[in-house]
């Protein structure tokens, strides 16, 4: 049951009162419709997390271009002063 009109209808024939019968491939058409349901459920699902994302890039984007920029020397207490060229870790001299 690919045409969604003659599930429609089938669903109709399941109502209060009647009798009819129901087609053959009426379990089919049902889950192609569910198929599609779901597929709808995972665009919008990855729809909103595309945007969410987006919106918080842009958001840190912009925030951290507004912030000034300072350059200061580096500063390492552990090995201030200290030769850590390789020709002085290997004790060779130069």
């Amino acid at each position: 049951m690919r045409d969604e009109h003659r599930l429609d209808k089938a669903l109709a024939r399941l109502g209060p009162g009647s009798g009819g019968a129901i087609p053959e491939d009426f379990m089919d058409g049902v889950w192609v419709r569910a198929g599609r349901l779901e597929e709808v459920s995972a665009r919008r699902t990855r729809l909103a997390l595309f945007a969410a994302m987006a919106f918080i890039g842009l958001g840190a984007g912009v925030g951290t271009t507004q912030a000034p920029a300072n350059a200061e020397p580096a500063g390492y207490q552990l090995v201030e002063g200290a030769d850590l060229s390789p020709a002085a870790l290997l004790h060779v001299e130069p």
